[in-house]
């Protein structure tokens, strides 16, 4: 029923798309246009989904920091930093606080501010546009995959901007049996386009900088014709001011109820492997050891039947939790507060939480792949998901004693903030939209 509805709506998103941008098209001058001397150059970054979504994920988190950094070297550049949603085929200015700034809504109120978001941009859209000139660039930072994008995106480069795509994995097309169904397919037609506009793409990772530049070469593109390169996630999140955190005191139990509490962070679905950890930790409670799970992040896909078992488990609300949309003020407050973070992902874009927990002194239990090892290398303990008892005995020899956690010295590791990141992700980009303004001037 919920696949149903999710298509309906979004069959309904399209054809108002295709109304508007009709209209917009009509209004709109896409011939390129020399920019006035008192405009500056602008440095545009899509927040379309984000705006109107209220949810903290990976992705999410990630567009917060980003923007909240990124302002510093605009204004060193004498560049107007501007968040827009792209609707209609026009760029709709988003105030940034609201990007930059999660407050934590009930189901119901976050339905509704989506609802009422999306409504105030398709109206918007009509006259409160984002004009373009010639060299400025538009950051495709947002998860925009099923949205109407591709209009803006093209009056974009009619107007002479640079656009430039972030990657931040291409799970739903080389492991599609861990994503929606229809992912893998939008993912397709997202690249497709993808390579008639962007100039370059720039990915969280090496690993996935190179998986990218294999798929496209597999679809047929000529890679010489775009710039790429990777910038690295961010670890820290406490010069973001916090927003309303309820749930501290419930918290704040847990980990008092508790003498040895270990934490996951992800999004519960079936690459994230919660059932591995699941299973681990029954043995242990069976074995008699003493032992905590909190799993932080939202209820995704595919794992119906997982969350069944877990939530009629006889530990939940014991020694197992689940705590969806939590604000960086609680999740701070679970690095600083577990005893180590247990990362069992098969596949990965980056690792945020590895990184995150390395930057907050917390030991890091990950699966090792090659991923993994980019982000966490020597400073974290691995487990082969391939030796099926292999973080269970790990796990029971630290409870015992007979294992000591990796300890963390933050202090001493190079371990990225966000503003580290912000500044990769503009120096690179800024490359790039040079690189290809000179190749066409040439």
């Amino acid at each position: 029923m919920k696949k149903i509805v999710k298509k309906s709506l979004r069959d309904v998103d399209k054809q108002l798309a295709d109304v508007g941008s009709t209209i917009v098209a009509k209004r709109l001058d896409s011939s390129a246009t020399t920019r006035p001397a008192d405009i500056r150059q602008k440095f545009l970054i899509d927040c379309t989904y984000i705006y109107s979504t209220n949810v903290n994920s990976g992705i999410q988190r990630v567009i917060r920091n980003i923007v909240h950094h990124i302002s510093k070297y605009t204004e060193l550049y004498n560049m107007e930093l501007i968040a827009v949603a792209l609707v209609n085929g026009a760029f709709v200015r988003i105030d940034i606080e609201k990007i930059v700034r999660y407050h934590a809504l009930s189901r119901s109120s976050s339905i509704f501010q989506r609802i009422e978001r999306k409504i105030a941009l398709y109206f918007a859209s009509f006259n409160q546009v984002e004009i373009l000139y010639k060299d400025d660039i538009l950051l495709m930072l947002d998860s925009s995959w099923y949205l109407n994008v591709w209009q803006s995106v093209t009056y974009a480069k009619d107007r002479g901007a640079s656009v430039i795509g972030v990657t931040y994995d291409l799970i739903p097309i080389s492991h599609p049996q861990f994503c929606d169904d229809t992912l893998g397919k939008v993912f397709d037609q997202w690249y497709t386009l993808s390579m008639h506009y962007f100039d370059g793409y720039l990915s969280i990772s090496q690993s996935i900088m190179k998986t990218l530049q294999n798929y496209l070469v597999a679809q047929g593109a000529d890679i010489n014709r775009y710039d790429f390169d990777h910038f690295r996630l961010g670890s820290d999140f406490d010069t973001v001011a916090p927003s309303r955190f309820r749930r501290i005191g419930n918290i704040r139990d847990i980990y008092k109820n508790n003498s040895s509490v270990y934490l996951t962070v992800s999004t519960i679905e079936p690459r994230k492997n919660h059932k591995y950890v699941f299973e681990v930790f029954k043995k242990l409670w069976s074995r008699g050891i003493d032992i905590a799970w909190i799993i932080v992040g939202k209820e995704g896909w595919k794992v119906e039947q997982l969350l069944t078992h877990i939530k009629h488990h006889k530990e939940f609300g014991k020694r197992i939790f689940i705590i969806n949309n939590l604000d960086d003020e609680g999740l701070r407050y679970c690095y600083r507060h577990s005893k180590a973070l247990i990362f069992p992902s098969i596949i990965e874009g980056y690792g945020l939480p590895i990184v995150e927990s390395l930057y907050h002194g917390l030991p890091v239990l990950a699966s090792d792949t090659a991923i993994h090892r980019e982000v966490g290398g020597d400073s974290i303990d691995y487990f082969d998901l391939a030796q099926s008892t292999m973080l269970e005995e790990m796990l029971i020899d630290i409870e015992r004693g007979d294992k000591k956690l990796k300890e963390v010295d933050s202090s001493g590791l190079k371990i990225p903030t966000w503003e580290d990141s912000a500044r990769e992700l503009f120096e690179k980009t800024l490359l790039i939209a040079q690189n290809r303004n000179n190749i066409k001037k040439g």
